[in-house]
């Protein structure tokens, strides 16, 4: 009888209806589990004989609670305490007497009530070998049953607490990648603002400005998953005089912005890393005059951020640890979406990156 109760209860939980009882408290979670077991088991009573007394579903009602004791006792002591500790040969011992103990409880409860005139449990009604094996069967096949339903709410906890702990894991990764602004670039800025102000500069307020929006923006403006593109541009435009300022009148620099990026969102600092990367090796032991251009293009649902300088004398490959730290975060941000070329040619390196929008 029990062995449709079984494919009943594992067709109302599948894998995937399962996930949604997972959010439900614990007690609630068992309460369905065993009003779906007695119900099923109630119906195929009723489709299999004759039923004489509504008593018979009081009786019937009583059968549940070895039912529970068996499960609760395999699940909660059995496997935690002896399985899960190697204790093979106890463990399983132990869950055969049980099961033999359950079988008889079942069969004499059966010929109690058969004796007492409710015919519909007189299909079991004998203490046989035949008897004894169908019960067998019955009540490991609802051990093997809430025994796997365990293990599988176990794994998907276990699995969105692995989730959640990488997620955490990926977020201070993300927010220690788009912190590596190389801290030398501040200490020349100050520098240069120190040079100015013993001057007597009128570029000193300007540069204290754009330097406290630059850091505000660094510290404060950056701590969300993404940004207007607009502010993003606006930082990097501030980097850029701030660097202009340093270098001075050998350095040509072009910004050239196309389409449309209001409205916009892109994470923040990570396009700075590139022009980071082109002053830090496009300017490094060089005297003479120095051209860096840069391009942010906006296409449909992409954009193409181009950076071309030239290349350090000291590098062998294009790239450096700051590139090395964008591209992973690009690999968080967009996995297998993005497109990000690096190249080396007639003493110039080129910067390609395009991401979706």
């Amino acid at each position: 009888m029990y062995f449709y109760v079984l494919i009943a209860i594992i067709l109302a939980f599948s894998p995937q209806r399962y996930a949604l009882f997972t959010r439900l408290p614990g007690w609630l979670y068992h309460v369905l589990f065993w009003v779906a077991y007695f119900g099923a088991a109630t119906v195929i009573a009723l489709s299999n004989r004759p039923i004489h007394r509504w008593t018979f579903f009081l009786q019937l009602l009583t059968l549940l609670p070895p039912d529970m004791l068996q499960v609760y006792l395999n699940i909660y002591i059995l496997i935690p305490r002896l399985l899960f500790c190697k204790k093979y040969a106890l463990y399983f011992s132990t869950l055969l007497a049980s099961v033999f103990l359950h079988s008889a409880l079942f069969i004499g409860l059966h010929r109690y009530y058969t004796y007492h005139g409710e015919t519909g449990f007189n299909y079991v009604k004998d203490f046989t070998i035949g008897n004894f094996l169908i019960q067998v069967l019955n009540i490991f096949s609802l051990i093997g049953l809430t025994t796997g339903i365990k293990l599988l709410k176990d794994w998907m906890r276990q699995e969105r607490q692995w989730q959640e702990k990488e997620k955490q894991h990926i977020q201070t990764e993300l927010s220690f990648l788009r912190s590596q602004i190389h801290p030398h670039f501040f200490f020349n800025t100050l520098n240069n603002l120190y040079s100015l102000t013993v001057r007597k500069s009128d570029q000193a307020p300007e540069v204290v400005l754009m330097l406290s929006d630059l850091m505000s923006y660094m510290l404060y403006g950056s701590d969300t998953p993404t940004v207007p593109l607009d502010k993003e541009i606006a930082n990097l435009e501030n980097y850029i005089a701030l660097e202009k300022l340093r270098f001075g009148g050998r350095l040509t620099l072009c910004f050239e912005k196309k389409g449309d990026t209001s409205f916009l969102q892109i994470p923040p600092l990570l396009l700075i890393t590139f022009v980071e990367n082109s002053f830090k090796h496009g300017l490094k032991d060089r005297m003479g005059p120095v051209r860096i251009d840069i391009c942010l293009r906006v296409e449909k649902e992409a954009l193409l951020f181009e950076v071309c300088n030239p290349a350090g004398p000291e590098e062998s490959e294009p790239g450096g640890i700051g590139l090395k730290n964008v591209r992973r975060r690009l690999d968080i941000l967009y996995e297998g979406r993005y497109e990000l070329q690096l190249k080396r040619a007639d003493k110039l390196f080129e910067i390609k990156l395009k991401i979706p929008l």
